[in-house]
């Protein structure tokens, strides 16, 4: 039997699953295989392998299982401490654990339960009571996970604010355009739920994602069919998100039409460059009926060309502590309850999105700062690299982030869990190559065919880059290390850069290699291709589309190129999105 691999987050998948998956966590590895042939014999149970305590948690997120199998007979007590790691996790933490160990002792059994375990086996084991317990713990899990499937856990950090919310539809059933005010405590207890928004937006690392959930969130408070945000640019308000139920409906995809970005000058003359120029709010019950005395007008165009009626909107500007405006959100068209369109918004409605702006420019600005650290990253890499552009990083990032999208919809990932996952392959896929800083500018930019030595030297940016953040690194830094690092691996194993096995060095292969990185290097090879190089033009469209397909089980993970391809019109929105600046 071939010697665990020491530097691998290895987890290897097997059987046919039934609704049952288990992460058996530790153990040797020869043990652990031996381990898991015995439960598959069973049937019925998927079987996923994690070698190491500590990449226990991060594998446990990505595959989702319904039980955990902690194998303690080789580290004994000193392996409970990935307990606490375990429920400390909001997407995992609920999920049953059985502690496996060949001693029992009352310091050990009252710790582990403690610590929250499900279940205590001491080894030797009966095979047919380890199999009934696990199918028992996991049957129970998937039982809760049917009753509370929309019942998500970004759905309880959003409690309070659904509290906000029905009580002013319960005012707004009254009279439809109007809402009186209600006790000034009771107001502001309810608007303090607020609060536990800012928590969550602030847990939000991509600066794309944050303005999608602000958007949608503002929205949800007000009960409005449409929204938009424009973000402050110098001299010009930027069109950046934006959303319509309406427009969405008439699609096949349930999502509104693609819509260029553009730009307006921050002046009077407009209604988002009025507030911003003002930093004052604006309600207007009809965009189409406004006083000439007025300096602003509303621009029908963008309902002419979508074939959509603006009537109601507020228009408020996202203000931070010391004044300076970052841009300006419009709620678009109140809606009843039954989803007809409505007369207008209330001032309840104004400042209750008051608050709401407050909170989530906070949240706003830091994750501005962290993008713009980022982009600061790629800049220097581009120095290096000029085929790594800033684009390029971007179109990569928003590839990877579809292809995530539809991976977690097909297992059911949902909620916050999603969202974290997915903030993380967009930090790591958009640093995807920072290791080229290490690169001498003689190979990188070279027109002509590398030479072996010279591939040999390029190979080493991923450990650069891996390196790069791997001193104490935090949660996303951990998905960005994996990234640099493994995204040049190849599902048949013929990628680098390897480890070694038994004095025999092999690069990574099927689940081996971990899943963002697997999802960074489809996203990669596709733009490259895609892309002139310096050292070539880029292919033609069906030439990429038939490389990927012949890679697929090759180069490629066989699922990620299917989602790839069911996905293929949303990931031609990403690349024309972010086309390289003339």
């Amino acid at each position: 039997m071939p010697s665990e691999p020491s530097d691998t987050n290895q987890y290897l998948k097997h059987g046919q699953p039934e609704g049952h998956e288990l992460l058996l966590v530790g153990g040797a590895y020869t043990a652990s295989r031996a381990l898991s042939d015995l439960i598959l014999r069973a049937g019925g149970i998927q079987v996923n392998l994690c070698a190491r305590l500590n990449d226990a948690v991060d594998v446990a997120i990505r595959i989702c299982p319904t039980i955990i199998l902690l194998d303690l007979r080789e580290s004994g007590i000193d392996g409970l401490g990935i307990l606490d790691t375990f429920q400390r996790s909001p997407e995992v933490g609920a999920v049953p654990i059985i502690l496996l160990t060949t001693l029992e002792t009352s310091v050990i059994r009252d710790e582990a339960f403690t610590r929250g375990i499900a279940d205590f086996i001491v080894y030797p084991l009966s095979a047919t009571e380890l199999i009934a317990r696990i199918r028992i713990h996991s049957t129970g899990y998937l039982n809760v996970l049917k009753r509370n499937r929309s019942a998500t856990a970004y759905e309880s950090l959003q409690s309070e604010l659904r509290t906000v919310h029905r009580a002013l539809e319960e005012s707004r059933s009254q009279s439809e355009h109007h809402i009186q005010k209600t006790d000034d405590v009771q107001w502001q207890k309810r608007v303090s739920g607020l609060v536990n928004i800012g928590i969550e937006l602030n847990q939000i690392q991509d600066f794309h994602s944050l303005m999608d959930r602000i958007l949608s969130e503002a929205r949800y408070l007000l009960h409005s069919q449409a929204g938009t945000i424009f973000l402050r640019e110098g001299d010009t308000l930027r069109f950046a998100y934006f959303h319509n139920d309406a427009l969405a409906e008439r699609t096949s995809t349930g999502e509104p039409p693609p819509i260029e970005s553009f730009r307006i000058p921050i002046t009077d003359r407009s209604l988002a460059g009025w507030v911003c120029l003002t930093g004052q709010s604006l309600y207007i019950p009809d965009c189409y009926n406004i006083s000439l005395e007025l300096p602003y007008r509303f621009d029908s165009s963008f309902d002419l060309l979508l074939g959509y009626r603006t009537q109601s909107m507020i228009a408020m500007p996202l203000k931070n502590q010391s004044g300076r405006i970052l841009g300006v959100i419009q709620v678009i068209n109140a809606v009843s309850t039954d989803g007809r369109t409505i007369m207008g918004y209330s001032n309840e409605d104004i400042r209750l999105l008051e608050h709401f702006a407050s909170v989530a420019t906070v949240a706003i600005e830091r994750a501005h700062m962290i993008e713009k650290g980022v982009e600061r990253l790629i800049r220097m890499t581009q120095i290096r690299d000029v085929d790594e552009s800033y684009a390029h990083s971007q179109r990569v990032e928003g590839y990877a982030s579809v292809i995530f999208e539809e991976w977690a919809l097909r297992r059911g990932l949902v909620g916050a869990a999603f969202d974290r996952q997915r903030d993380r392959l967009m930090y790591a896929a958009k640093l995807h190559d920072i290791g080229k800083m290490g690169v001498s500018d003689s190979i990188l930019k070279s027109p002509k065919m590398l030479s072996e030595s010279e591939r040999r030297d390029i190979e080493k940016h991923t450990h650069t880059g891996g390196a790069f953040f791997a001193r104490e690194p935090t949660d996303f830094d951990e998905a960005a290390r994996e990234v640099a690092l493994y995204h040049h691996e190849r599902w048949d194993g013929d990628g680098y850069p390897g480890f070694e096995e038994g004095g025999v060095h092999r690069g990574r292969r099927d689940e081996e290699i971990p899943l963002f990185a697997r999802i960074v290097g489809l996203a990669d090879v596709f733009d490259a291709l895609s892309s002139n190089r310096c050292y070539r033009d880029a292919w033609k469209e069906e030439q990429v589309l038939q490389h990927i397909q012949s890679e697929k089980g090759k180069h490629f993970d066989p699922e990620l190129v299917d989602i790839f391809f069911a996905k293929y019109d949303a990931i031609c929105r990403v690349r024309h999105a972010n086309q390289e600046p003339s």
